[in-house]
């Protein structure tokens, strides 16, 4: 790889995250629109494929602005970043027990494991008795509707060289379009629903303990930290890999050979993070700090990612985008509107909105959803967050999320589709289950 083109490719994503925030808190301060997502239309826009081909910017004979080089990098670099992202993600965090994280919000991890599990039902059997037949799709292609309104941008690009192995590669590309209509649906319908609510304030504030912590930890200890914890998760992923082809030498099944890395970093993190809150030592890392590195390594990751789409794609496969990506708003919001007073008794509309928000946007938009449609969230953020080492290390871009493509590719896409059709049962059973137990003993 040539340093200097790398070092180029970096400095670009700098220029045009710049002009996303630019653009994001001049004229779109209002909407719940990532300043990544718009740097990355932008980069789209003025890259090769379209603008990029009528700008002429070199010194020297050298090309200053994107050229095919540049967006061979940045497809490469996704891969990469989501480690990043993932591997932060409870590093600095207090964990709650299993027990703590059920008793706070079943309800929402019942409703949340609903849609998700929900979305690759719906999702492969579109793409088995629609997409297939009528548009010659990959069938694997169903799977798109979770990894992307689940994952978001960061995930399904971060899946890069598991759509490869799987002989998918148009599958990120088709992955990023799905994302993109679930994260724009999300803020479409949480404005909606925050105007039927009592209109909360969509601003993430930062506590005051956060920001006395960030003065008294060394911003280089954090990077250390993300980047033992990013070896150590390799090295597993690695001697995993080999037990797997040692010991099945001979078997068509091949999961941990697609496995990405992000889901071990992650799992990774999770255990240090509870180590060091065992032995005494959990304020050692600044969550603040960690998550500055996590932020701009998922801005810089969705910047490449957009950037480098491959339009010609996008142009052959856009029925079946829009038709997976209908097909997912259509279930998730059905969920909400007509079950979620059943997993809510008390608030529903509040509660299940952050829910919704993390199903087809991301964890940060499933938050700020739920900021945006109360005054007064506090009360619905605990049992939002105490879901969450419970439901992102599995489906929010974690194991499941992880091991969809492979097991598609494994096991073959009706067994899969029938296999999470049991767990979505077997969710939605015990939750009732759970409430007829509750409803007696009350």
């Amino acid at each position: 790889m040539d340093i200097a083109i790398f070092f180029k490719s970096l400095l670009l994503l700098a220029f045009f995250l710049t002009l996303g925030n630019l653009i994001k808190y001049t004229f779109l301060k209002g909407l719940i629109v990532p300043s990544s997502l718009i740097a990355g239309v932008l980069a789209l826009l003025l890259g090769p494929q379209l603008l990029g081909e009528h700008i002429n910017l070199s010194l020297q004979g050298t090309n200053l602005w994107i050229d095919e080089k540049v967006t061979s990098i940045w497809k490469e670099l996704p891969g990469y970043l989501i480690v990043v992202v993932f591997a932060g993600l409870f590093l600095g965090k207090k964990i709650p027990t299993i027990k703590q994280s059920l008793n706070q919000s079943l309800p929402n991890l019942s409703f949340g494991y609903s849609i998700a599990i929900g979305q690759y039902v719906v999702g492969m059997i579109t793409a088995l008795l629609v997409l297939a037949p009528l548009f010659d799709t990959n069938k694997v292609a169903g799977a798109l509707i979770a990894v992307g309104f689940q994952g978001g941008h960061g995930t399904v690009a971060g899946l890069q060289s598991t759509f490869e192995s799987i002989d998918f590669a148009k599958g990120m590309d088709l992955g990023l379009g799905i994302a993109t209509i679930g994260l724009i649906s999300a803020i479409v319908l949480g404005t909606i629903m925050s105007n039927r609510t009592d209109g909360g304030d969509q601003e993430l504030e930062i506590s005051h303990d956060e920001k006395v912590e960030v003065k008294d930890r060394p911003f280089g200890l954090h990077f250390a930290i993300l980047g033992t914890v990013v070896i150590v998760a390799w090295l597993i992923l690695s001697g995993l890999q080999v037990a797997e082809k040692s010991l099945f030498a001979d078997s068509s099944v091949k999961i941990l050979e697609y496995m990405p890395l992000f889901p071990i970093a992650m799992m990774v993190g999770l255990v240090v993070q509870i180590v060091l809150n065992k032995s005494g030592m959990g304020n050692l890392i600044s969550h603040y700090q960690i998550n500055l590195l996590s932020n701009l390594s998922l801005d810089l990751l969705i910047i490449a990612a957009l950037g480098a789409l491959n339009l010609s794609v996008l142009a052959k496969y856009w029925q079946s985008i829009l038709i997976l990506g209908a097909v997912g708003v259509a279930y998730s919001a059905a969920i909400y509107f007509f079950f979620g007073g059943w997993f809510f008794p008390k608030d529903w509309k509040v509660r299940g909105i952050g829910e919704l928000g993390q199903s087809m946007g991301t964890t940060a938009v499933g938050l700020l959803m739920l900021k945006q449609a109360t005054s007064n969230p506090s009360e619905h953020i605990r049992p939002f967050s105490y879901k969450q080492p419970l439901y992102e290390p599995v489906v929010g871009g974690g194991i499941v999320t992880a091991l969809a493509l492979p097991a598609i590719a494994s096991f073959g896409p009706w067994a899969f589709t029938i296999i999470m059709a049991v767990i979505l049962a077997c969710v939605v059973g015990g939750f009732a289950f759970y409430k007829r137990r509750k409803h007696k003993s009350e």
